[in-house]
């Protein structure tokens, strides 16, 4: 195997999670006597409109604005609260076990990392969210946002994009994420891949880590 110098990450179900996921929603709901609605079914009925907001063909407001009206909100002048109640919920999340050490350690022997996320946020948004969770910008040698570049992962320009801004191979690279297609996606470019608590513990990918200290083992203990 051709020696691997980049370490590519998903966020979402990755690096983090949301342990306390809709708590300022459900709270701003309660506020103007709405109630929050399923997550699975808010979902389904929002996908186009997330597709369109993770693709940059929406503003991310618009986005959030039918998430609000799916839950019932209609007073317009209401909307810039629940916008913000949105915002909160998302930066507020919470680092799997063993990313910071991890990831510190891997730029120390010299990888270069970066991320690579189909989002409505902004690169600058979800670094800072990191930043606040003792992970230094610093870190990173790129940080590809689906939304600022108008093509998602599945689709393969993200990956493209990444491997672009870094000048390097897709052989020397290896991707770290859970979701199927976006790994399945990696796999025909030719990126290694490595699978963190698979969305299908069935997919076929480079490398299976059981939690962040697997990447120690697989890369540090040559």
């Amino acid at each position: 195997m051709t020696t691997i110098k980049v370490i590519l990450f998903d966020t979402g179900g990755t690096l983090y999670h949301r342990p306390r996921e809709d708590r300022r929603l459900s709270a701003f709901l309660s506020e103007h006597n709405l109630t929050l609605r399923n997550r699975a079914v808010v979902n389904r009925l929002v996908r186009a409109a997330r597709f369109d907001a993770q693709s940059g063909r929406i503003p991310r407001d618009t986005f959030y604005d039918a998430i609000l009206r799916m839950h019932g909100l209609e007073t317009e002048a209401d909307f810039p609260a629940g916008r913000e109640a949105l915002l909160r919920d998302a930066a507020d999340i919470e680092l799997f076990p063993g990313v910071a050490g991890t990831l510190n350690a891997l730029r120390g022997a010299g990888y270069r990392l970066g991320v690579i996320s189909d989002s409505a946020h902004s690169a600058q948004e979800k670094i800072g969210w990191l930043a606040a969770r003792d992970i230094t910008p610093a870190v990173w040698s790129v940080f590809v946002v689906s939304s600022e570049i108008g093509t998602l992962k599945t689709s393969g320009g993200a990956f493209e994009h990444a491997l672009n801004e870094l000048g390097e191979p897709p052989e020397s690279v290896v991707f770290v994420g859970h979701n199927t297609d976006e790994l399945q996606q990696a796999n025909r470019l030719g990126i290694a891949t490595a699978a963190f608590m698979a969305d299908d513990p069935s997919v076929k990918t480079t490398f299976t880590i059981t939690s962040f200290y697997g990447l120690q083992d697989l890369f540090l203990s040559r």
